[in-house]
C-alpha cells in the first residue's frame, strides 16, 4: 500500500499526478462531447458525468467550457500536424534526403503522401474534424486566434517543406495560407455535408474525402511547381 505523507500521496499518486489525471479526464470528455454532441449542447456538468468528476475539479483545471474547447482543439491540430510531418519525413527518408527544399521530382510523392496523413487522420476519427472544422468557429475571439494562428502554422509547414531553409517570398507564403484555405473549406463542406448540407447537391456524394485528397493534390502540386520550384 502507498504511504500518505502531509497528504501529497494517495494510491501511489501525487496531488499534482491527480491534477494531471483529472484535467486529462476532461480533455477526453470535451473530446467525445464536442465531437459527438457539438459545443453548443455541451455543459460543464455534462462534461463532468461523462468523466467521472464534480464540478469543482473542472474549474480547478479550466475557466470556462471555451478554455476547455480550445485545448481540445489544440490537441487534434497537434495529432493531424504530427501525422503530416510525419508521412512527409518519411518520404524524404526513403529517398535520403536529409533536409533542404523537396526536390521538384518529389513534389508529387509528398504532397500524396503528407495530405493523405492529415485527412485520414481527421476521417479515421470524426469527432477531430468536427471540432477542428466545425465547433471552434465563431465561439470567442480567443479561439477565432486560435483558430487562425493554426492555418498560419500550417502554412508555415508548407513553406517549410517546399523552400527549406531559405527565406519566402511573400508570394510563397501568401500561396500557402491559400492552400490551406482551400484545404479547410472542403474540408468543412465535407462536415457539413455529413450533417447539414446545403442543397442536396452539396451532399457527402460530392464531398467524399477520396475526392477531397485528389483535387488538394492536384491544387498542392500545381503550386508548388508555380510558385516554389525555381524556374
Amino acid at each position: 500500500m502507498s504511504s500518505t505523507v502531509g497528504g501529497r500521496t494517495y494510491g501511489g499518486m501525487t496531488a499534482e499526478d491527480r491534477l494531471v489525471q483529472r484535467r486529462e479526464s476532461l480533455i477526453g470528455a470535451g473530446l467525445e462531447l464536442f465531437g459527438t454532441q457539438g459545443y453548443p449542447k455541451v455543459s460543464v456538468k455534462r462534461i463532468c458525468d461523462d468523466a467521472g468528476l464534480t464540478q469543482r475539479y473542472f474549474y480547478e483545471s479550466f475557466p470556462d467550457r471555451a478554455a476547455l474547447l480550445a485545448e481540445v482543439y489544440s490537441r487534434c491540430v497537434d495529432t493531424a500536424r504530427h501525422a503530416t510531418v510525419a508521412a512527409a519525413a518519411s518520404v524524404f527518408t526513403e529517398a535520403g534526403i536529409s533536409g533542404g527544399a523537396i526536390p521538384p521530382e518529389l513534389i508529387p510523392r509528398v504532397t500524396t503522401e503528407a495530405l493523405g496523413a492529415m485527412i485520414r487522420c481527421l476521417a479515421d476519427d470524426p469527432r477531430r474534424a468536427r471540432i477542428m472544422m466545425i465547433e471552434v468557429v465563431g465561439v470567442s475571439p480567443e479561439l477565432e486566434k486560435l483558430r487562425l494562428t493554426a492555418i498560419h502554422e500550417w502554412a508555415s509547414l508548407i513553406v517549410g517543406i517546399a523552400v527549406g531553409d531559405d527565406a519566402p517570398t511573400s508570394h510563397q507564403r501568401m500561396a500557402a495560407i491559400g492552400l490551406v484555405g482551400a484545404l479547410t473549406q472542403l474540408l468543412v463542406e465535407w462536415q457539413m455535408a455529413v450533417t447539414d448540407p446545403i442543397t442536396p447537391e452539396m451532399g457527402p456524394e460530392l464531398f467524399e474525402v477520396e475526392a477531397i485528397h485528389a483535387v488538394m493534390t492536384d491544387m498542392f502540386t500545381s503550386t508548388y511547381e508555380r510558385i516554389f520550384t525555381p524556374s
